[in-house]
């Protein structure tokens, strides 16, 4: 059993190490529920504070006083309108704080989710009969996938406020493309080695040189 797992063992390591960030996590966010919202609502006030400061700059003072009444009113408006759209971007759930605790607990549940999805699918990566070499690739790429995608719903949700919800989700592509990337490729490959497998393809020319010959298998 030790002999089967060693190919894959890095990888089963990275996704049990997911599920343990998901615990504390999970744990953290419980401990620390009030104080990251509130800190989240104090942001976007501050936020619509300087919006609001920024327009009225750009508002001169002959046409402020010439329309006081107007601009008042205007300002209620806004301010109202501030909470669901910052930087012309909509909250989701009519708070941006609220937006943010919510990408907070998806990296819990990412953390958690994807950590067995990995584990899982490493496990059955073992039991194929691809070469050693293909096998540990496959331990990195789904291990680096599954501590890579949960940590970028956790930095979007403290950019969240900040930047808006869109550009928040754009600020971390760089850590959300490529973890997805090696994900959905890590189960492509396994899909397409249980297909081969399933239909014995494996003396096939191309397709014989990434599995172990059936004298290899067997021995």
């Amino acid at each position: 059993m030790n002999s089967i797992i060693v190919p894959v063992r890095h990888g089963l390591g990275m996704a049990i190490t997911a599920l343990i960030l998901g615990a504390f996590w999970a744990a953290y966010m419980a401990t620390h529920h009030e104080q990251l919202h509130g800190a989240f609502e104090l942001e976007a006030e501050k936020v619509e504070q300087a919006q609001m400061q920024h327009l009225m700059e750009d508002v001169s003072t002959e046409s402020m006083q010439a329309h006081s009444h107007d601009m008042a009113s205007q300002t209620a408006h806004e301010h109202e309108a501030d909470n669901h759209a910052v930087n012309g971007q909509h909250s989701h759930s009519g708070s941006l704080a609220q937006d943010a605790m919510q990408r907070l607990l998806r990296g819990h549940i990412h953390f958690m989710g994807i950590g067995v999805l990995a584990a899982v699918l490493l496990l059955m990566t073992a039991f194929t009969s691809l070469k050693p070499i293909i096998k540990k690739l496959l331990g990195w790429t789904f291990g680096l996938g599954a501590l890579g995608y949960p940590p970028a719903w956790i930095l979007m949700g403290f950019r969240t406020v900040e930047l808006g919800p869109q550009a928040a989700e754009a600020s971390v592509m760089w850590l959300f493309g490529p973890a997805v990337g090696l994900l959905l490729a890590s189960m492509s490959v396994l899909l397409a080695t249980l297909l081969v497998e399933t239909f014995s393809l494996q003396k096939t020319p191309f397709i014989r040189q990434f599995f172990h010959s059936e004298t290899g298998a067997s021995s």
